[in-house]
């Protein structure tokens, strides 16, 4: 008896959307069709979202994809790939179309993010289950080491939710949330999605990992997305957790205080002799926060408060054992 599929071919083709913009953002070049291929995967089955083994019916379901993101206004650009014997176009994503800005960092620093990046974010993922690649070029010619995090199942009942403005049910923190969608934003390793929560008639956002179960789906047309709602949404995920908020202070050497002004949303509270800001940042999310103060490196420090710095300098200490 044939087995029967459990997902909807639309779930499956936003799937493989979603994995196509990640594999697209996630590179420094142009990146041919078979390259692109082998990043979203191969479908192995109707609930496989991926792309056909056969080459042209591979091709067709590309081209496809590429009309539907053209469509939904995702700036995909065109050109050259580069060390290619016969001229061979490519495409990609620039991610200062559709993200925060680059940090500009040299290769020991990236490397030391990368490591950094990979103990917060991956701790238990499964290869097998691998989306997104956080990567980039350290020394000519060689490809930093990649790290991977998973396709959570929610993410296309949610992009249909948004694209469709549908209210999306779900448990998080052990809470039913009842949210009308905006937008879909992937920021640092994670997908979030923005929008009205109802449950506490106020923007949140979630991040899709942390949603808890399955995810429900009202009518179509169930609310009125805010026109200034369109676009990429900055994350700032420890604003967003379900801990009780705390205020905390962080300092922020001057060589990178412009970037900490842009990565917050917000302009320092105060500036020290040195040059240094000191920001002032709402806590929602320790873990997340960590996280963000990692990003800086050696140039950002948790002034305040007290147990907050102690509680990431200890777990910097568990993770040099």
């Amino acid at each position: 008896m044939a087995a029967i599929s459990r997902r909807k071919p639309e779930q499956v083709r936003l799937e493989r959307l979603l994995r196509l913009i990640a594999a697209l953002i996630d590179t420094p070049r142009f990146l041919s069709i078979e390259e692109i291929h082998k990043r979203v995967g191969i479908s192995r089955g109707a609930d496989s979202a991926g792309y056909p083994e056969n080459g042209a019916a591979a091709k067709r379901a590309f081209h496809r994809d590429m009309n539907e993101l053209a469509d939904a206004g995702i700036p995909v650009i065109s050109g050259p790939v580069p060390g290619q014997e016969r001229e061979t176009w490519g495409y990609r994503i620039r991610k200062q179309d559709y993200s925060l800005p680059e940090m500009d960092l040299e290769a020991d620093e990236l490397a030391a993010l990368h490591r950094a990046a990979t103990a917060v974010r991956f701790d238990g993922v499964s290869g097998s289950e691998a989306l997104w690649k956080l990567g980039g070029r350290v020394g000519e010619g060689t490809e930093a080491e990649l790290a991977a995090v998973p396709v959570h199942p929610a993410l296309a009942d949610l992009f249909q939710a948004v694209t469709e403005q549908r209210v999306a049910g779900f448990a998080y923190g052990g809470q039913d949330r009842a949210i009308e969608p905006w937008t879909l934003a992937f920021d640092q390793g994670h997908w979030y999605v923005v929008g009205h929560d109802r449950s506490r008639d106020d923007k949140r956002t979630f991040r899709v990992d942390r949603i808890e179960g399955d995810v429900t789906l009202g009518s179509p047309g169930g609310f009125q997305q805010p026109e200034d709602a369109v676009g990429w949404v900055p994350i700032q995920p420890w604003k967003f957790g379900t801990e009780t908020p705390v205020s905390a202070r962080l300092r922020v050497d001057p060589e990178q205080a412009v970037w900490a002004a842009r990565r917050l949303g917000q302009e320092p509270v105060a500036k020290e002799s040195d040059g240094s800001a000191v920001f002032e940042v709402v806590v929602r999310s320790t873990d997340a926060f960590r996280s963000l103060v990692l990003e800086f490196l050696e140039h950002a420090e948790i002034v305040s408060p007290p147990e907050l710095r102690a509680g990431v300098v200890a777990w910097l200490e568990e993770l040099s054992r």
